[in-house]
């Protein structure tokens, strides 16, 4: 199974791992991690799952996971697999989301 993440995700996981190692140290950062790994796969396992985002974009979902919400949808360019758009703090303006360029769209 191969898990899919765009350019704007990959972003996103990089700042959430700086952003752990200095304020938690690595054995967080491996814990947190793990749980981002498994959520990912969750959503590999069911594309259709999770919270419909349409609202902000078409066939858009989200699942939750401790403090970040993760955007996700199936992508046409993908071979219609999900591909992981966004991972984003929960205390983010969602509704800033809003613009599917945003979104990694």
């Amino acid at each position: 199974m191969t898990i899919r993440l765009s350019r704007l995700a990959r972003r996103d996981l990089d700042d959430i791992r700086r952003y752990t190692l200095d304020t938690w140290g690595r054995d967080q950062w491996l814990k947190y991690y793990r749980g981002l790994v498994r959520a990912f796969e969750d959503i590999m396992a069911n594309p259709d799952g999770g919270r419909d985002r349409s609202l902000f974009a078409a066939g858009l979902r989200s699942i939750a996971y401790e403090k970040h919400v993760i955007f996700f949808a199936r992508i046409s360019a993908a071979d219609n697999a999900p591909v992981i758009l966004r991972i984003v703090h929960q205390r983010r303006n969602m509704p800033a989301l809003t613009y599917f360029e945003a979104l990694g769209g």
